[in-house]
């Protein structure tokens, strides 16, 4: 069982607070290795862990059966943004999606941060598929989260949570030069652990948070870990399950599920009454996490039936259809960035963008950009949107007429009573029937 070391503080007589200045003792917990063999749980989390994973499995059933681009990045880029959030990184969709142009000025420095996010997410769930993870895999994950503070190794200083001091923060992690061997440890478990795939996850996120093997971007590297065994496992492979929704909007219950992970400071509890403590709260927040996710499937489904009216009546090697694929990925854009990622001229990306901006698909983006040359897809963003807290801060305008086809598809065929001929006219045309 983990254990509590109790460490003296000397008195600092140029401290900034009192208690730095009167000095006094704090707690340093030291975790166990992680289990070597399959985890036993009691009835009732046994209970949790099967609905969890029976949502869990159908959501990537679901996924696998629609593999549909847009679905994946809004998934993925909510999950994202909801993880920063919880760090205290908020920030709109839209400026985040412009933090990645470099042609556009007045993106805020906390937009390119979750940006980063998003990437080391995305990154980490690629790489982290194969069988086996090295050290320089979660070192990788880490970089592309804070690539100016890290340095390709685990910590070497001790790290707080919470506070400035260890006198007065809410968890003081083990010391650094434990950390590789517990990060071994932690990676053999992903390696050997006969666990179930989601029981897994948790309980990698739960000894990662634990261990806090970095300086800074523990929780966003430990949430993305956790996704990475759902990958790994073959349980969501085609998107992400958005727990960081749920953890968002209940961050104390979130912190007091890492806190119960470890047994008390008086040593009331064992080490699996506090797994089955910390499992109960985060099966929950899986369940409804997966239930969030079937609402996205069903929103990306509606954005596709309103662009495809719009968009059906082009030529299928239209630079409109590429471009579309483009505001998936990336749905804020500038003229020079179409240009460059098409491969086509400024004036056939200014032509594509103002087809869609004709067709309402895409919109001039205003406030802080609205001086510059800069194109959303209000849908996309509005995808996000729907999931950060607060007012909306992406309005869409209303929906323009459905243009209409005017040669070839379905005719009318409506029989003329006078003439005893059927209406040549496309099918669901507007005015009198007509015939040759």
């Amino acid at each position: 069982m983990g254990r509590w070391e109790r460490v003296t503080v000397q008195p600092d007589f140029q401290g900034l607070t009192r208690r730095e200045r009167t000095g006094g003792t704090y707690l340093r917990y030291h975790p166990d290795p992680m289990p070597t063999e399959r985890s036993v749980v009691s009835p009732d989390v046994s209970e949790l862990v099967t609905d969890a994973s029976t949502a869990v499995a159908t959501l990537g059933q679901r996924l696998r059966g629609r593999p549909v681009p847009l679905l994946f990045a809004t998934l993925l880029r909510s999950e994202s943004l909801a993880s920063s959030w919880i760090e205290g990184l908020r920030e709109t969709p839209r400026n985040v999606m412009a933090a990645r142009l470099a042609d556009v000025e007045g993106t805020p420095g906390t937009a390119r941060d979750v940006l980063r996010n998003i990437d080391a997410m995305a990154s980490g769930i690629a790489a982290l598929r194969s069988a086996t993870w090295t050290h320089e895999d979660i070192h990788a994950i880490h970089a592309t989260l804070l690539p100016r503070e890290s340095q390709g190794r685990y910590r070497t200083d001790q790290v707080y949570v919470g506070g400035r001091t260890p006198l007065t923060v809410s968890y003081v992690a083990p010391p650094h030069d434990e950390v590789p061997d517990l990060m071994a440890d932690l990676l053999r478990y992903v390696a050997t652990t006969g666990d179930p795939p989601l029981v897994a996850a948790l309980l990698v996120h739960a000894q990662f948070e634990t261990i806090h093997p970095y300086e800074d971007g523990n929780g966003r590297t430990g949430r993305a870990l956790f996704h990475a065994v759902l990958a790994r496992a073959g349980l969501v492979d085609q998107g992400v399950l958005p727990l960081s929704l749920v953890l968002r909007d209940d961050v104390e219950a979130y912190v007091a599920a890492l806190t119960a992970y470890r047994p008390g400071a008086s040593g009331a509890g064992t080490a699996a009454e506090a797994r089955h403590a910390y499992l109960r709260t985060m099966l929950d927040m899986v369940t409804d996490a997966a239930r969030i996710a079937g609402d996205m499937i069903d929103e990306v489904a509606a954005v596709h039936a309103r662009w495809t009216p719009y968009v059906e009546r082009l030529r299928t090697d239209s630079s409109v259809h590429r471009l579309l694929d483009l505001l998936v990925e990336q749905p804020v854009v500038t003229p020079g960035l179409v240009q460059d990622r098409l491969g086509v001229s400024r004036v056939t990306a200014n032509t594509a963008l103002t087809e869609l901006v004709r067709v309402g698909v895409v919109q001039r983006a205003g406030h802080r950009f609205k001086r510059q040359h800069v194109y959303q897809a209000g849908d996309v963003l509005a995808l996000m949107d729907a999931y950060v807290p607060g007012p909306a801060t992406v309005t869409l305008p209303p929906p323009p007429a459905v243009p209409r086809r005017r040669y070839g598809g379905e005719r009318c065929g409506h029989l003329l009573p006078r003439r005893h001929v059927p209406c040549t006219l496309p099918l669901g045309h507007p005015g009198p029937h007509r015939a040759p």
